[in-house]
């Protein structure tokens, strides 16, 4: 199969297809990371930046994430993010390519991912929070908490699948039994944080508490919100006040649960409908029943008087008899 750097305008109408690499960007438009070459920068992060890259030799872009942050905390993020790219098997995630060091700079090299816009509508949310639940439940069964949910984390393949990304904040729990974890801490404009990002972070997350599955319900709750931007209909509300709970035993049990809950969000509307549906369908039967119950009686008084009228003229024929009018 001919490859990309085979053909010399193939390349070139490839990088023009891509924006250039503004100043701002550790890296150069050009740059080669082994047999990556970076062609777009895509974004920046507290400890690392995204470029858009391009292979040499195959036709195969992918998304490179660099860590220009030289800290010891931000490495070990990196490298956890690297472990579990490395090891992942599952489709829902991001699949990997590649990784290596440069200039004194560890990167890694994953599949390209596409935003995803937040969607507005009953339906569509109801379609884009069971996807991203259905992922995040396969993070627990492995007994994995993200920590870091949050639509920017959350990316779609050209296909329409739904992928979660950013894996620096994993922690590893028991499933049954969570043990007091220590404070991880994150570096925002210089500044230390708890860990995850502060709008779609669970309180547990920053005070020190245990962190546990519910720390993913409860960002799930804030995507909700986010998504209705902060005025959830009434159907969804209660969704949202019992994911984002402080507390989190009173948040929903699992993601199993949280999902019901979703699926369910009608239940309440729908068995109202039932009722008042039923409640029509039974008076009309009664009214049904009245006007048959109706005619028969007015049938019935009908025939009554006709048979009286019957009676009065037989006995007044008789009368007429006994009196030898004919």
């Amino acid at each position: 199969m001919a490859s990309v750097s085979d053909d010399p305008r193939a390349l070139d109408a490839f990088l023009r297809a891509h924006a250039a690499v503004p100043s701002g960007a550790r890296f150069a438009a050009g740059t080669c990371f082994g047999p990556w070459r970076l062609t777009a920068f895509l974004g920046r992060g507290g400890s690392s930046e995204v470029y858009r890259a391009v292979h040499s030799s195959l036709p195969l872009a992918a998304a490179v994430k660099v860590l220009v942050r030289d800290e010891a905390a931000a490495r070990a993020r990196f490298d956890r993010e690297g472990w579990f790219a490395r090891t992942n098997r599952d489709p829902a995630f991001p699949r990997f390519f590649d990784r290596g060091e440069h200039a004194g700079h560890p990167y890694l090299v994953t599949e390209l991912l596409e935003p995803a816009e937040l969607p507005r509508t009953d339906r569509a949310v109801a379609d884009y929070i069971l996807a991203v639940a259905e992922r995040v439940g396969r993070l627990h069964a492995r007994g994995l908490v993200h920590r870091d949910l949050k639509p920017q984390n959350v990316m779609r393949r050209a296909n329409g699948e739904r992928v979660i990304i950013d894996f620096g904040l994993l922690k590893q729990v028991s499933v049954r039994r969570a043990p007091r974890l220590p404070l991880s801490r994150s570096v925002v404009g210089g500044r230390a944080v708890g860990a995850g990002t502060p709008r779609f972070s669970a309180p547990e997350q920053f005070s020190g508490g245990d962190v546990t599955p519910a720390a993913d319900i409860h960002a799930l709750g804030v995507i909700v919100n986010e998504c209705f931007q902060d005025r959830p209909p009434r159907c969804w509300a209660k969704i949202v006040r019992r994911a984002t709970s402080s507390i989190p035993a009173q948040r929903y049990g699992d993601v199993a649960a949280f999902t019901r809950a979703v699926r369910r969000r009608h239940r309440a509307r729908r068995l109202l409908v039932a009722a008042v549906c039923a409640g029509l369908v039974a008076l009309g039967a009664a009214a049904a029943l009245w006007r048959i119950d109706a005619r028969r009686a007015q049938a019935a008084e009908a025939q009554r008087q006709a048979q009286e009228r019957i009676d009065r003229e037989h006995e007044e024929i008789q009368e007429m008899l006994l009196r030898d009018v004919y």
